[in-house]
């Protein structure tokens, strides 16, 4: 039980993360019990029958209904209602006006005065014209006599019969009746049947103050009721129905090879909407749901599985999976969007945006397998049934994978977004011929691709530097930012330890020739190799590569402390890594490009001088641990030939290849390579790799004279002499 416990742990992790992106890709993408191909839109031709299994209604759009109540309401005609009596009161009043000025004159009061009382404003000339006490008779007769002809019906001023439209609605009493608007009487006509009843003598300014008169005590014997009017229309507009079509059970929705028409594309909208709803609901059951959930987790977990048995190193590292699984979220989640908005462009999805970084932070082959699977998550989604998703997706994200693995310059970026560009472009290509889609068509598709490529792109190294700390990986980019001359640790190795320096670039372009000839990452070597002895610093002084002719240090001190300031530069290293923050794949080689191997040449003085140091003889062995990658293995290797091979006086090709068998042979006889993923014909290649490169740095020189500015093989004795 104590080794089952950490085992589920370690796998149930891993395993839950594939449950949290089948999570995703199922709330992400809109649910179907039944295959709806989401690139059926008004115009196109169903590839095959879409049978519904429910039974719903089809509602109609908010603008049918509008357009739909609008156009029954038009139907409601103006209600205009006869008021006959409204004559009666214009004649009441039109009385007390005149009694008023009579009643003011008597009183020797004025008839401005008397007129404000009733509202109605004169000029000098109408009060004059009222003055007489005939020709006020004589205008309230005529007055009357008009306000009486109201009743026959006359609309108020202001309103035309014309506005009203072609037909109105009479209600006389408790009866209506439909009328043309044009049998209506206005105001105008009102004045024009009156106005034989002018007074006598008639003069402008009579004529004016009967009109005056006439409008202030007129009262519209026909009133159009707007306001019933709109009630009656907003009566019916409630009683447009909602429901555009009745779907039973089992009723086709559309078959194969016809075309989409605005009818059944609200159809298939609703059915979309039913079926959504129905995935938390009665229509989509439990079973259904755990049935989604299991085929979207069974398919993420088939990339834990490679990994596991492919890439175990990728599998251990938990931030890894997790940063995949980020990247399958962010690209599910994209993916849904656009089913929802635009799944006839799945050329949009953005695939590459994980891919890529997948590729640049592991390898292209695990991120090549990374964008099937999504392929497969996003092409199995109903939303995207007989569409090219699951090609267009899988050929996207290969090429991205492929395209750029290892950034060491910027312009590769452009590199990559030309060929994922270029693969869209050929995919719309093939895709649309094959579907007979007119020339425009894969043009769009192509130019859909190409932008999907650049955004991609450029998102992705944009987040590439924070994937990078995330998962705590370690690319090229980051490498060559470490191997500048100008880096603090850097600076100060040539500064304050000129010899380790040079030891370091020597063994670095040992190492890096070797591991690219493995097929080992050449450039992470080079790096490790310059910072791989940087714990010298503390005490420079102590290695022979920076101590002049003189007495070493080491002759006034025991063995045994030694070999501890020695084992220390281990520990001293590892502290400056941290320190500085240098890369745990760079950290690595302070500890591992020495392994557990003795510190021999004290580990022999001890032998004569102290044995009794050597009853805790680890403490003259380096404290490792043992090189776990090719790159630190190589390093090993490097360091113990490029630091012996100073010592031959005869370093020819044949010496220097035999020397170099003898050392690494030694090392692989101490078990040293044991977890080192390093084969024999690997390690017989970096022996050859350093054989030629080491022959190659120290060549013959071709001799020139003192006079040119030179030296000969002689100089060194006629200078002694």
């Amino acid at each position: 039980m104590s080794r089952i416990a950490p085992a589920l742990r370690h796998h149930g992790a891993r395993a839950l993360l594939a449950v949290v992106v089948a999570a995703v890709a199922f709330l992400a993408f809109p649910r179907s019990a039944a295959v709806l191909p989401g690139s059926l839109t008004v115009g196109s031709v169903a590839t095959g029958d879409v049978i519904s299994p429910v039974g719903f209604l089809v509602p109609k759009s908010a603008a049918q209904r509008a357009r739909e109540a609008e156009d029954l309401a038009a139907t409601v005609k103006p209600l205009v209602t006869g008021q006959p009596l409204a004559a009666d009161t214009a004649v009441a009043r039109a009385g007390h006006f005149f009694a008023t000025v009579d009643s003011a004159l008597a009183a020797g009061g004025t008839v401005a005065a008397a007129a404000r009382l009733d509202g109605v404003g004169l000029d000098a000339r109408e009060e004059a014209a009222l003055g007489g006490a005939q020709q006020r008779a004589v205008l309230r007769r005529a007055v009357v006599a008009a306000l009486r002809l109201s009743a026959a019906g006359y609309l108020p001023p202001g309103t035309s019969p014309a506005e009203l439209g072609p037909q109105v609605v009479l209600r006389q009493g408790t009866g209506e009746r439909v009328l043309p608007s044009d049998s209506l009487r206005s105001f105008g006509d009102f004045l024009e049947a009156t106005a034989a009843l002018r007074p006598v003598p008639r003069t402008a300014s009579a004529d004016r103050l009967y009109v005056r008169l006439l409008g202030a005590f007129f009262r519209p014997t026909l009133v159009y009721e707007r306001a019933e009017t709109e009630r009656r229309r907003d009566a019916l507009r409630r009683t447009v129905d909602s429901v555009q079509a009745v779907v039973q059970p089992g009723e086709k929705i559309i078959g194969a090879h016809e075309v989409v028409t605005p009818a059944i594309a609200a159809t298939l909208a609703a059915y979309r909407a039913v079926m959504q709803r129905g995935a938390a609901g009665t229509v989509r059951g439990a079973v259904s749901t755990v049935g989604e959930l299991g085929l979207d987790t069974l398919i993420t977990l088939l990339f834990g599985v490679v990994c596991l048995f492919f890439r175990p190193a990728l599998y251990r590292a938990f931030r890894a999976m997790a940063f995949f699984a980020m990247g399958f979220a962010v690209v599910l989640v994209a993916a849904g969007f656009i089913a929802r908005q635009a799944p006839a462009r799945p050329e949009l999805i953005p695939v590459a945006l994980a891919v890529i970084p997948f590729s640049v932070l592991f390898d292209g082959r695990i991120a090549a397998v990374a964008a099937m699977v999504l392929a497969a998550l996003i092409g199995i989604q109903p939303a995207f049934g007989g569409t090219e998703a699951l090609f267009l997706t899988f050929v996207g994200g290969v090429a991205a994978a492929l395209s750029v693995q290892r950034i060491r310059r910027r312009a590769q970026a452009y590199y990559s977004v030309a060929i994922v560009a270029a693969v869209y472009a050929a995919a719309a290509v093939v895709s649309g011929a094959a579907a007979g889609e007119p020339a425009l068509g894969i043009a769009h598709s192509a130019a859909f691709g190409g932008v999907n490529a650049v955004a991609s792109a450029a998102l992705a190294m944009l987040v590439l530097p924070v994937a990078e700390r995330f998962t705590r990986s370690t690319t090229d980019l980051t490498l060559l930012e470490l191997s500048d001359p100008q880096h603090p640790l850097l600076r100060r190795l040539a500064t304050e330890a000129p010899g380790t320096y040079a030891h370091s670039v020597a063994m670095a372009n040992l190492c890096e020739a070797a591991c690219n000839a493995i097929g080992a990452n050449g450039l992470l070597a080079r790096v490790g190799c310059y910072y791989h002895d940087v714990g010298k610093l503390k005490h420079p002084q102590f290695f022979a590569e920076n101590q002049g002719r003189g007495r070493s240090p080491h002759e006034q001190l025991r063995p045994s402390a030694s070999a501890a300031i020695i084992r220390r530069h281990v520990e001293d290293g590892l502290a400056l890594a941290a320190e500085h923050r240098l890369p745990a794949a760079v950290a690595a080689f302070i500890p591992e490009h020495h392994g557990t191997s003795p510190i021999s040449f004290f580990l022999e003085r001890a032998r004569d001088e102290e044995p009794a140091a050597l009853a805790r003889e680890e403490l003259f062995h380096y404290p490792g641990p043992l090189p776990a990658s090719a790159e630190t293995a190589v390093a090993l290797f490097g360091d113990s030939v490029e630091a012996a091979l100073r010592v031959l006086d005869d370093p020819s090709p044949e010496t220097v290849a035999d020397a170099i068998d003898h050392l690494i042979s030694s090392k692989v006889e101490s078990g040293q390579l044991k977890n080192a993923p390093l084969t024999l014909a690997q390690v017989e290649t970096v022996k050859r790799e350093f054989t030629r490169v080491y022959a190659a740095m120290y060549h013959n020189r071709v001799e020139y004279p003192e006079d040119a500015g030179g030296i000969t093989a002689d100089w060194e004795s006629d200078r002694r002499d």
